[in-house]
C-alpha cells in the first residue's frame, strides 16, 4: 500500500488495476513530449522498446534520477541478448530475437520492417514447445500471415523436454503450421536443410531474422563460420 504503481496507460488490460490501487501512481503515454527524443537516441527499434524507454525514465523521475542522467543511460543501451541483436556479415545482416509467442513475434516484425522499409527481409522461425504452438496455433498462423517481410521459414519444433504433453506431439508440427498460414512466402523446412538453402539463395536477402528461444541462435554461428570461411578464400 506505500509502494508506488509505474503503469502504461495506453494499455487497456491495467485500467481496473489503475482504479483500484489506493498507492502513489505514475502512468506514460506513447503520446507525451519525451517519445520525439526516445525516437532519436534509442539504439533498439520497435515501438514496444519506446513504450519499455518510457518505462524507466517515468521509474527514474520517482527516485529523483536527473533526467540528463537517464536520457544518456537510455542512449547508450544497445539491447540484451537475442533481443534485436544485429551482426553484420559481409552484405548480410542479420537478427538474433528471441521471440517466440505471437505478440512479441508482431513487434519484433514491425520493427524491422520499420527500421529497414525498403530492404528484403527474411525470417527464419523456430517455435518454441508443441504445447504452446498447440494452444495458440491460431495466434501464430494471423501473425505469420499478416508479417510485413518478404519470406518467412518455419523449421522444426524445438521440444522442451519435460515440458511436453506426448498426446499434443501428435497433433503439431511445423509443416502443418505453415500450410495453415497458407502463404507463398512462408515455407517450411527441416533443421537439418536451414544452412544449406539460406547459402544458396543469399543473393536477394538483405536481412535475416533469426528467431525463437530454442536453439536456433546455432544458425547464426554457423553462418558466421561460413563467411569466416569465404574471407580466407578471398585472401
Amino acid at each position: 500500500e506505500d509502494g508506488i504503481l509505474v503503469a502504461n496507460k495506453n494499455d487497456k488490460n491495467i485500467h481496473n488495476t489503475l482504479k483500484k490501487y489506493i498507492g502513489e501512481t505514475y502512468v506514460y503515454s506513447l503520446k507525451q513530449k519525451e517519445v520525439k527524443k526516445l525516437r532519436k537516441i534509442l539504439k533498439v527499434p520497435g515501438e514496444h522498446n519506446i513504450a519499455n524507454a518510457l518505462a524507466v525514465l517515468t521509474v527514474a523521475r520517482t527516485l529523483k534520477i536527473p533526467d540528463k542522467v537517464s536520457f544518456k543511460a537510455l542512449s547508450e543501451y544497445r539491447g540484451s541478448w537475442r533481443r534485436f541483436e544485429e551482426t553484420q556479415l559481409g552484405k548480410l545482416k542479420i537478427i538474433s530475437d528471441y521471440a517466440h509467442h505471437p505478440t512479441e513475434i508482431k513487434v519484433t516484425f514491425k520493427a524491422a520492417r520499420a527500421k529497414y522499409p525498403k530492404k528484403k527481409i527474411w525470417c527464419v522461425f523456430q517455435p518454441h514447445q508443441h504445447q504452446r504452438t498447440y494452444y495458440l496455433f491460431k495466434d501464430f498462423v494471423k501473425v505469420l500471415r499478416q508479417a510485413p517481410i518478404d519470406k518467412i521459414i518455419i523449421t522444426d519444433i524445438y521440444d522442451v523436454v519435460g515440458r511436453e504433453e506426448k498426446k499434443l506431439k501428435k497433433k503439431i508440427n511445423s509443416e502443418k503450421l505453415a500450410k495453415a498460414v497458407n502463404r507463398k512466402k512462408v515455407i517450411y523446412l527441416p533443421t537439418g536443410k536451414l544452412l544449406a538453402y539460406i547459402k544458396e539463395n543469399l543473393s536477394p536477402i538483405e536481412v535475416l531474422i533469426v528467431m525463437g528461444a530454442g536453439d536456433i541462435y546455432k544458425l547464426v554461428d554457423s553462418l558466421r563460420l561460413t563467411e569466416k570461411r569465404r574471407r580466407k578464400k578471398i585472401k
